[in-house]
């Protein structure tokens, strides 16, 4: 299976040398490893650029981004307390693309609301890491085919025709 794997840049960089922290590069390669190790055929942008804030046009990164997520299987989008942007662009995009999406995180990270939300519908799964070699395998396999009808479609139909409910509701709701 091809999987894009999605990270943040943003939080995970020395702004002074351009570098991704040891720490993260470390950690993302881990999970990487695992998924070489069972086979898939994986790309992340943060390893093709090798782990450094490149000076390319970020059109062209973008670009390169919706290609590959065009051509996966599955998107795996790694989540942590600060939401990225990046990250969270790729997850759209896989949606609509009606790829697989994967949204994991530690435990000690909730997912954010609107992620959340995705996992409730049915459009996302939820993955808590770390990563182990039976982890994403169960979640593939468990994973709908989301090119179908799909639950994004109901929900899509249900929002549409559902009042808007207040903050204070949803966190009730919780």
């Amino acid at each position: 299976m091809k999987i894009f794997v999605a990270a943040s840049y943003s939080s995970k960089v020395n702004y002074d040398t351009g570098e991704v922290f040891t720490e993260y590069k470390e950690w993302l390669e881990d999970i990487l490893s695992i998924l070489e190790k069972q086979g898939h055929e994986v790309f992340c942008a943060l390893r093709a650029d090798q782990y450094k804030i490149n000076d390319a046009d970020p059109a062209e990164a973008f670009s390169l981004d919706m290609h590959h997520i065009q051509e996966s299987d599955a998107i795996l989008a790694l989540l942590s307390d600060k939401v990225s942007a990046g990250v969270q662009t790729e997850i759209g995009a896989a949606i609509t693309l009606k790829k697989r999406v994967i949204l994991a995180h530690e435990l000690k990270d909730e997912l954010a609301w609107f992620n959340a939300a995705m996992v409730k519908a049915g459009t996302a799964k939820e993955l808590i890491l770390p990563l182990n070699e039976d982890g994403l395998e169960s979640v593939l396999v468990t994973t709908d085919d989301f090119s179908s009808k799909s639950a994004f479609a109901e929900t899509v139909k249900t929002m549409v025709n559902t009042p808007p409910v207040s903050n204070e509701e949803l966190r009730k709701s919780k």
